[in-house]
């Protein structure tokens, strides 16, 4: 069997034992009504309970008997609810990590490297992203600034003709100017916002994970939360939990496996 069949009767149960102990349950409603109040008032408290007293509910029902899992989603609940109340204005928007996409033009320059996933998605990138793509442009501005002064060392020395650093002065600056032209295209790029179907609260692992591959992630340094971009299906089914599990290398023959 391939280490990558992910969907093989072992690994999917791999997946769903790893969901289960990283997942803690779906927290929309609370999610959404914090996102909608502009003023946090006492009020809220009610939702919370709820969602807190039907996300035990879905917890009891997945079979879960682990009486630490209630206790956990209490104490994470119980932290959001703290800091839900202590700020009066609502910026968690603000907050949410990956929630935009960009849609950027990559010059096909010779020699400048940018990140695969960029080639991948055809110019729609993250923020994180976007940063790297911009970063290593300016680093690739200044190396040929570096090569244009090389060559009028070597021209001084005596290394080459006035021709030949005429030429390479030319084939630079042409390189500089494509590339400095398009900066602006990237740094004021309209990010598109990813729509988010459902809001779960997850591990701090998981949290991370997510936030790797590029999933809207939101934490307060307590409650870690998950804003997942595909709903009608379970969790264990999504592409990114196959893909975390095997960079984790918990799959069947892999190095880490779980055993079952």
């Amino acid at each position: 069997m391939s280490i990558t069949d992910y969907n093989s009767e072992k690994n999917q149960t791999i997946k769903e034992r790893f969901v289960d102990r990283e997942v803690f349950g779906d927290i929309s409603s609370l999610m959404e009504r914090i996102i909608k109040c502009e003023e946090k008032e006492v009020s809220i408290e009610g939702d919370i309970l709820g969602s807190m007293t039907t996300l035990m509910e879905d917890i009891i029902k997945s079979g879960r008997k682990d009486g630490s899992a209630e206790e956990e989603v209490l104490d994470h609940t119980g932290a959001l609810m703290e800091s839900i109340k202590g700020d009066k204005n609502c910026e968690l928007y603000n907050e949410i990590e990956n929630l935009y996409k960009y849609r950027i033009d990559i010059p096909e320059t010779k020699d400048l490297k940018v990140h695969e996933k960029v080639k991948l998605s055809r110019g729609d990138v993250l923020e994180t992203e976007r940063e790297r793509i911009v970063r290593e442009i300016r680093e690739k501005i200044a190396e040929l600034k570096g090569e244009e002064n090389f060559s009028e060392m070597i021209l001084a020395d005596g290394e080459i003709s006035e021709e030949t650093n005429k030429i390479n002065q030319a084939d630079i600056d042409d390189r500089i100017a494509e590339l400095e032209n398009c900066l602006p295209g990237i740094e004021n790029a309209n990010g598109e916002m990813q729509e988010i179907c459902e809001w779960i609260h997850v591990s701090n692992l998981l949290h991370d994970r997510l936030r790797e591959k590029g999933h809207p992630v939101w934490n307060d340094d307590k409650v870690y939360v998950w804003g997942r971009t595909t709903t009608g299906q379970a969790i264990l089914f999504d592409d990114v939990i196959a893909e975390i599990c095997n960079d984790m290398e918990i799959f069947e023959g892999q190095k880490n496996e779980w055993k079952i």
